[in-house]
């Protein structure tokens, strides 16, 4: 798990508890040493502990200047090239190494009006980036949205690392069904270890608590904390298998009582509950992938909220461009702009022998109007081909989920073709994100 990592003097006690209390809040997992003694500078529990982070608050005072234990961890952070955030406690002259390090990043004080909440919208700018997440999303059905949400990021996982996160978000739930038979998913279900965990309080917090499943008519809008990884997050690459993390939130039809809910503020309560757990599992992976229901629903707007980026499967037809004119209209309309995603847009099923006229039109700016924005400049150069190899099928008997990933798959049949294909998609893709 990725975390922030706090420096802090033994005179910053106060401050330290501020600002973690602060960042706990929003949802950012945190780091520091209970000691902080100049004998635990050397710590390797600390050096791990920094080593991990993604970022380090630096308290800037007199007691952290005199502090040989905040100097060997600011140094470290240095050489490790960490995104520093200093924070000034009091008026102590800046030391040598805190002001060639932080000088021209410290701008607030910790009592000045909004520091705190500056602070929280420089860190999670920065949380965030590290672990992008990804909405498959296009509001008309059959373009392939579950094939590229397995498919594409099974084969990011498989070619260029790290751990990644899907979430079936469809109540269809299709996604799961690609990996495990709908007998497996509904037990996963009927434990609440699925997504209704991520919006309601559930049996995974409270043992004698009910399954927020059971009942349409109520909504649970109390917080409450992220269930532990192991319970709602079901590996796909299971014992035997490919090395690596590839993780799944299964989906169950349950997640439509919320298109009954009982009024506006319990739908606020339950979204903001998702994108706190979202952004809790962002510390825990270096990716995460939504699967998406084809209309515009609250679930629309809990992962147009909750991404940093929406990727549009789109066939090569006008029914599919309506889809994604749909879909942007809704973006630009209910997606408040500081949060408003950008939108990559990747044809699916495109003819292999040749590029299909639309397509061709479609990269030449032909469709810019009838699309209601510059369709030109989100078309991916990469596309996927039209091919019985990327048509969703049901599990095996007794097969293991990662066997359905084509990345994975044996030789034959043109599969290494398409597992070139699907990897330079998500690499076009991870080049897109990082900017």
């Amino acid at each position: 798990m990725s975390h922030l990592f706090i420096a802090y003097g033994p005179d910053d006690l106060d401050a330290l508890l501020r600002v973690h209390e602060t960042l706990r809040q929003a949802s950012v997992p945190t780091w520091y040493s209970p000691k902080n003694s100049d004998a635990d500078a050397s710590s390797p529990v600390v050096l791990d502990a920094i080593d991990d982070a993604f970022g380090m608050v630096v308290l800037v005072s007199a007691s952290s200047m005199r502090s040989k234990a905040v100097k060997a961890q600011l140094q470290r952070a240095i050489d490790r090239n960490l995104t520093l955030f200093p924070v000034r406690v009091d008026n102590g002259r800046l030391s040598k190494l805190f002001k060639s390090a932080l000088a021209d990043k410290l701008t607030d004080g910790i009592d000045e009006e909004g520091a705190l909440t500056r602070l929280v919208g420089q860190v999670r700018q920065r949380y965030q980036k590290r672990c992008p997440v990804i909405a498959v999303m296009n509001l008309k059905g059959g373009v392939g949205k579950t094939t590229v949400s397995a498919q594409v990021f099974g084969a990011w996982q498989a070619a260029l690392g790290g751990r990644t996160l899907l979430v079936d978000l469809d109540p269809q739930y299709n996604l799961t069904q690609t990996f495990f038979s709908m007998n497996v998913a509904d037990a996963f279900s009927e434990q609440d270890r699925s997504v209704i965990s991520l919006f309601e309080r559930s049996q995974l917090h409270a043992k004698d608590l009910s399954s927020p499943a059971e009942n349409w008519s109520r909504i649970r809008v109390d917080p409450f904390p992220p269930a532990n990884q192991e319970q709602i997050c079901h590996n796909l690459l299971t014992s035997g298998g490919p090395a690596g993390r590839l993780d799944l939130i299964s989906g169950q039809f349950e997640i439509s009582k919320y298109a009954f809910a009982p009024n506006p503020e319990s739908l606020a309560a339950v979204g903001a509950n998702f994108r706190r757990m979202i952004d809790f599992y962002r510390s825990n992976y270096d990716l995460i992938v939504f699967d998406t229901n084809p209309n515009a629903t609250f679930l629309t707007r809990c992962a147009l909220e909750a991404a940093d980026r929406v990727l549009v499967p789109m066939h090569t037809d006008m029914y599919s461009l309506r889809g994604v004119r749909l879909l942007h209209q809704v973006i630009t309309d209910q997606v408040p702009a500081a949060v408003r995603p950008d939108l990559s847009v990747l044809f699916n099923a495109v003819s292999r022998s040749e590029q299909s006229d639309f397509e061709a039109d479609a990269r030449n700016g032909a469709f810019d109007k009838a699309a209601g924005f510059k369709l030109s400049q989100t078309l991916m150069t990469h596309a996927l081909p039209k091919s019985a190899h990327l048509n969703v099928r049901s599990p095996e008997p007794e097969s293991s989920p990662w066997q359905q990933l084509l990345i994975h798959k044996g030789r034959g049949g043109g599969l290494r073709s398409i597992r070139e294909t699907l990897t330079s998609v998500a690499q076009e893709l991870r080049d897109l994100v990082e900017g």
